[in-house]
C-alpha cells in the first residue's frame, strides 16, 4: 500500500519541524542498480518506507534506482541502496548507521517522521540531498549536511494565489487550534494580503473534530469562496468533500491521497494543489521531466515493478530523481578525490545549478526564514484535480516564489 505524506506533513506541520527491523531490501526488493562507469563505485542511499501500514514510498526507491544508462559520477560506477525506514524510529536511525557504515557517498531523498537520521550523518560529515523535510525534530531544515530541494514548507504562502488562479475572490481559512500552527496560519495570512485577499474568516478547529459541517457553513454564511486548508488527512477530505461547487480549497501537493481524491469524483475538481515541481502530464514542455519519466520507463522494463506509471508522483518521485541529479552534478565537480566529504564541502559552494525543473540552486546562501535555513528551492507552481483523467494537471505555466510572497505581505 502506497499512502502520501498527508499524517506525516500534517504531524511536522503541527511539531517542531515547521516551527519557522534491520535495514536494506525487503522481500521481492529489486537489487541495488549500478550506473556506468570505471573506477571504484561509489554509493547512494535512498531512506524510505515501503510495505508498512503507513504511508509508503516505493515510487521514490524506483525514481532513485532509475541511473542505467549514466555514465556514473566523476568516472565512478554508482551503486543505489535503499534502507527501509518501516516508519519506525529506531529503524530509522539504523538506516542512517548503516549509511555511515557503507561509506555512501550521500543520502538522496530520506523520509522519515521521526527524526534522529541527520544528527547521525553529519557526525559522518555525509550529506543528505533533497530530505522530506518532515522529521519532527526540524533536523531536515536545520542540519548544515541537508540540502532540501522542495519548498512544500512554504505552501499555505502560495496557496491564496492560487486560489485567485483558480477563480477564487473571497478566501478563508480553515487550521488547527493550536500554538504550532501559527507559523502556517501566519505564512497564509501573508500571502493573501500580497495579493491582496485578505483571509476570512479564519476558522480554528481542535486537532480532534470529526464533524466538519458547523465549518463549512461559517465559510458559506461568510460568502467565501475559497479557503486554505492547514489542516490533513481526515479534516482535509472532509472540507473539500462537503464545501460542495462554491469553494475551492487548496492544500500541499503530495499530502492528499489520490486514490481518495478518485473516490471522490467530481467534488474533489475544486481543489488546488501548491507543488514544488511541474506535472509529469507537462513532459513535452520540460525536456529533464521526459527523461525522468524515460528513466523509470527503463527501470520498469529492466524489472522494477516500482516504476510502473500508476506509482509515479509528480512530487515525490521528482523529488527522489532530482536528489540524485544534484549528487551526479555535483560530485562531478569535485576536485581531486571523491568523498562524502568532499561532496559535502562541493555542495556547500555551489550556486547556480540548474537542473531544469526548478530554478536554478544555490547552495551557498542558507533560506533567511529563521527554523527553515536548509530549504533551497522557494518557488512552487500550482495544479489542480481533474477527476475526468483521475489526477493533477498544471493550473498553469506561472510560478509563485514564496519568498517573496511573504516579503510583501509582511511589508
Amino acid at each position: 500500500m502506497r499512502r502520501g505524506l498527508g499524517l506525516r506533513l500534517g504531524a511536522a506541520c503541527i511539531g517542531a519541524a515547521l516551527a519557522l527491523a534491520a535495514c536494506g531490501g525487503g522481500d521481492g526488493e529489486p537489487a541495488a542498480t549500478t550506473a556506468v562507469g570505471s573506477g571504484d563505485p561509489v554509493k547512494l542511499m535512498i531512506i524510505a518506507p515501503v510495505g508498512t501500514a503507513g504511508a509508503n514510498h516505493p515510487e521514490m526507491v524506483a525514481a532513485a534506482r532509475a541511473v542505467n544508462g549514466r555514465g556514473g559520477i566523476k568516472g565512478h560506477p554508482v551503486e543505489i541502496l535503499h534502507c527501509d525506514e518501516k516508519n519506525d524510529p529506531e529503524t530509522a536511525k539504523k538506516c542512517a548507521q548503516q549509511a555511515v557504515d557503507e561509506q555512501v557517498l550521500a543520502v538522496v531523498s530520506a523520509v522519515s517522521l521521526a527524526g534522529g537520521i541527520m544528527p547521525i550523518l553529519e557526525k559522518a560529515g555525509i550529506p543528505a540531498i533533497g530530505s522530506a523535510g518532515i522529521a519532527v525534530d526540524g533536523s531536515e531544515l536545520s542540519s548544515e549536511v541537508s540540502f532540501m530541494l522542495s519548498p512544500l514548507t512554504f505552501y499555505p504562502a502560495v496557496c491564496p494565489s492560487l486560489l485567485r488562479k483558480a477563480g477564487a475572490s473571497s478566501i478563508g481559512l480553515v487550521g488547527y487550534d493550536l500554538a504550532a500552527s501559527d507559523r502556517l496560519i501566519t505564512m497564509a495570512e501573508a500571502g493573501g494580503r500580497a495579493v491582496g485577499a485578505p483571509l476570512s474568516p479564519e476558522i480554528r478547529i481542535p486537532i480532534t473534530s470529526s464533524d466538519f459541517t458547523p465549518t463549512i457553513a461559517q465559510l458559506t454564511r461568510a460568502k467565501a469562496n475559497g479557503a486554505v486548508l492547514v489542516v490533513f488527512d481526515q479534516a482535509a477530505y472532509a472540507v473539500i468533500s462537503g464545501a460542495g461547487s462554491g469553494l475551492r480549497t487548496c492544500h500541499a501537493a503530495g499530502t492528499l491521497s489520490e486514490e481518495y481524491l478518485k473516490g471522490l469524483g467530481p467534488a474533489a475538481d475544486n481543489l488546488v494543489v501548491a507543488s514544488a515541481f511541474p506535472e509529469l502530464s507537462q513532459a513535452d514542455e520540460f525536456p529533464e521531466l521526459a527523461r525522468m519519466l524515460a528513466e523509470l520507463d527503463a527501470e520498469q522494463a529492466a524489472g522494477n515493478a516500482d516504476a510502473r506509471a500508476e506509482l509515479r508522483s509528480s512530487t515525490s518521485s521528482t523529488a527522489a530523481w532530482l536528489s540524485v541529479q544534484v549528487a551526479e552534478k555535483v560530485g562531478n565537480a569535485v576536485p581531486g578525490e571523491l568523498t562524502s566529504k568532499a561532496l559535502l564541502e562541493q555542495l556547500g559552494a555551489t550556486k547556480g545549478l540548474d537542473l531544469g525543473l526548478v530554478p536554478p540552486l544555490n547552495f551557498t546562501t542558507p533560506n533567511a526564514v529563521p527554523g527553515v535555513p536548509r530549504v533551497f528551492n522557494t518557488t512552487m507552481r500550482g495544479a489542480r484535480w481533474d477527476s475526468a483523467t483521475g489526477g493533477f494537471v498544471s493550473l498553469g505555466a506561472e510560478t509563485y516564489d514564496a519568498m517573496s510572497l511573504l516579503t510583501r505581505g509582511a511589508s
